[in-house]
């Protein structure tokens, strides 16, 4: 009998999800995430799934010499070096879409809670000034104008709610020019990036983290934005100058910011924008649904075991065939 497969998680998960990888291997929840523990513990992995925490670089790669698949449970997969997994024959999975809803209701929420001042209203409650409630007149969405910087799953998603919910003039620019539909369900034009912050009170970020959108928010960015505009971050901390996000705040370039998300997490007890009035700051938890958490945690079951029957997967990182390739190359 052929030995079963060692599968090592760095998180936990639904348990629909633990149960399919259960099923399919010898599933070990890492006892730790500092390195010298994850070395020796990932040695005789043949797959490993994580979350948000850890940095998966060749280094750690090359402690498991029989490592096949890397899933992420989640969307975002800049904490693995993919070229490193690629010419080691390693396969990187993720799961994109799985919690398309719960991120795309979050941005709304936050856009709400901005224009209804929450955070300064909440905290005059808590303190017992009741009579606050007129000091701080809210504004509706309906109408105004809504700029996407990043139009995939989750921005066609917010722009849809955005124009059938509110009735809001949706603009986006991307990189990528997606189906007409898509423009067509949300009511949406393709814009240039100076364009969308200039003509948009509401500015959502719903893209990738790479050398092209690190820091695509910074003092330039928001200098082109309208003083009443709203910034909210619901992808990545780097793609945003959190420093100069506070700058601008500071002297009234900017009308809020809302964030899920952080340069370093998690953040530092003097980070420049948590505490403020002017802010809506959640704990990187806007994929934290039901629904959300067992579609990750089915959706990244089943393409790393389907990697390791030899199927080819539904939502890869890295070409298959060229991670197939490799693997044929490399002996493996």
């Amino acid at each position: 009998m052929s030995q079963r497969p060692i599968i090592l998680s760095l998180t936990n998960m639904a348990e629909s999800g633990l149960v399919m990888l259960s099923d399919a291997g010898e599933l070990r929840m890492a006892s730790s995430l500092k390195p010298e523990v994850l070395y020796r513990e990932i040695a005789d992995a043949d797959a490993l799934v994580i979350r948000t925490a850890g940095t998966i670089d060749g280094a750690l790669m090359d402690a498991a010499p029989r490592l096949r698949v890397i899933g992420r449970h989640g969307v975002g997969y800049d904490q693995v070096d993919v070229p490193a997994a690629t010419v080691r024959g390693i396969q990187v999975v993720y799961t994109p879409g799985a919690n398309t809803e719960a991120v795309a209701a979050h941005t709304i929420a936050f856009m709400i809670g901005l224009s209804k001042h929450f955070p300064q209203q909440m905290a005059s409650l808590l303190a017992g000034r009741y009579n606050d409630r007129t000091k701080y007149v809210g504004r509706d969405l309906t109408g105004r104008t809504l700029g996407i910087i990043g139009f995939g799953r989750i921005g066609k998603r917010v722009g849809e709610i955005a124009r059938v919910a509110f009735g809001m003039n949706v603009l986006y620019t991307d990189i990528v020019a997606p189906p007409p539909e898509a423009e067509k369900k949300a009511g949406a034009r393709r814009v240039e990036l100076d364009e969308l912050l200039m003509a948009s009170e509401y500015v959502t970020l719903h893209v990738p983290l790479d050398e092209s959108t690190r820091r695509l928010i910074d003092r330039a960015a928001l200098s082109r934005m309208r003083p009443d505009a709203a910034l909210i971050n619901t992808c990545r901390g780097p793609v945003v100058d959190e420093q100069a996000v506070a700058e601008a705040l500071d002297v009234h370039r900017l009308w809020g910011y809302a964030a899920d998300v952080y340069d370093v997490e998690p953040p530092p007890a003097d980070h420049p924008l948590i505490g403020r009035p002017d802010v809506m700051l959640t704990p990187h938890s806007a994929a934290q649904t039901v629904e959300s958490l067992r579609n990750m945690a089915e959706g990244i079951a089943e393409d790393v075991v389907g990697v390791l029957n030899g199927k080819a997967p539904r939502n890869p990182v890295n070409d298959p065939a060229e991670v197939a390739a490799i693997r044929r190359r490399l002996g493996k």
